[in-house]
């Protein structure tokens, strides 16, 4: 074909290879929402509104978030109202772009995993069907028992609990979706006891059950609080495009950073998530 003869054709084309590209991305951002600030009611409108708006500029498939002490949907908060929560709102949640993906497959589901001084803690599950291409993922996310700081104890210690749960969010990923379904698992796990090799256990239980840490090179890719990186993301069935944190210098107002990752789906194979490097 000569490219002088048909310019509108290869347009069309190159468009075309364009939306399938984006098509088969998917973006998540992991947002702990608590800091005194984002919280502090008198404060008008509320800072919580800066995530809101990253969220509505980036257009992000799916947002987990933990401290849900408010609903991110409603009209304060000032959410695109094409962004839905999954199931019930809960400490951890999962809301997601109804533009593009819809609730399908295994229903929302949730488990109990080790709880604290402040009463029980979740994880969560949901799977979703984009709209476009059919393909389904599902999305899980938890918020892990604390023992830092003067705050509550993890029942059972909290070295032995988290990776005891992050065990059990696997086993349960194991019979919620099958095999060959992509899955992304975030948190804030909290694991500042002996936080390195927390970590590794962690990251050796999901593991196990065909997860992959978003990395860059050796290092997690999450926010750090005295050193310690607390908030992950992993996946299966996906490969990173680009993995970087929102964090207070780009007017995240919580006191975590957000970890904002985009994977690529589609004849992904086995764990294969590897970030890039965090932007400052």
């Amino acid at each position: 074909m000569h490219p002088k003869k048909y310019p509108h054709l290869l347009l069309i084309l190159a468009l075309a290879a364009a939306n399938a590209a984006q098509a088969g991305t998917i973006r998540v951002l992991q947002a702990n929402l608590f800091s005194w600030s984002a919280m502090d009611p008198a404060k008008q409108p509320p800072p919580i509104v800066k995530l809101s708006q990253y969220v509505n500029q980036q257009r992000h498939d799916f947002v987990t978030t933990q401290e849900n002490e408010y609903r991110l949907t409603d009209d304060r908060y000032q959410l695109s109202p094409d962004y839905k929560l999954a199931g019930e709102l809960q400490d951890a949640s999962i809301f997601y772009d109804s533009t593009r993906w819809e609730p399908g497959g295994a229903p929302w589901s949730r488990i109990a995993v080790s709880a604290d001084g402040g009463g029980e803690r979740l994880a969560v599950f949901s799977q979703f069907r984009n709209k476009a291409s059919g393909e389904t993922v599902v999305i899980a996310t938890t918020h892990l028992c604390i023992a830092w700081g003067g705050h509550a104890d993890c029942n059972g210690g909290q070295y032995a609990a988290h990776v005891a749960d992050s065990r059990s969010i696997g086993r349960y990923l194991s019979t919620y979706a099958a095999g060959d379904v992509p899955l992304i698992v975030t948190g804030d796990f909290n694991n500042f006891e002996r936080n390195a090799e927390q970590s590794a256990a962690i990251e050796q239980a999901f593991a196990a059950h065909g997860l992959a840490a978003v990395k860059a090179g050796k290092d997690f890719i999450g926010p750090t609080f005295e050193a310690s990186t607390i908030d992950f993301v992993y996946s299966r069935k996906l490969v990173v495009q680009s993995a970087s944190l929102y964090g207070a210098a780009a007017g995240n107002p919580s006191d975590h950073a957000a970890i904002d990752v985009t994977f690529v789906s589609g004849g992904a194979a086995g764990a294969t998530s590897q970030g890039a490097g965090p932007m400052p």
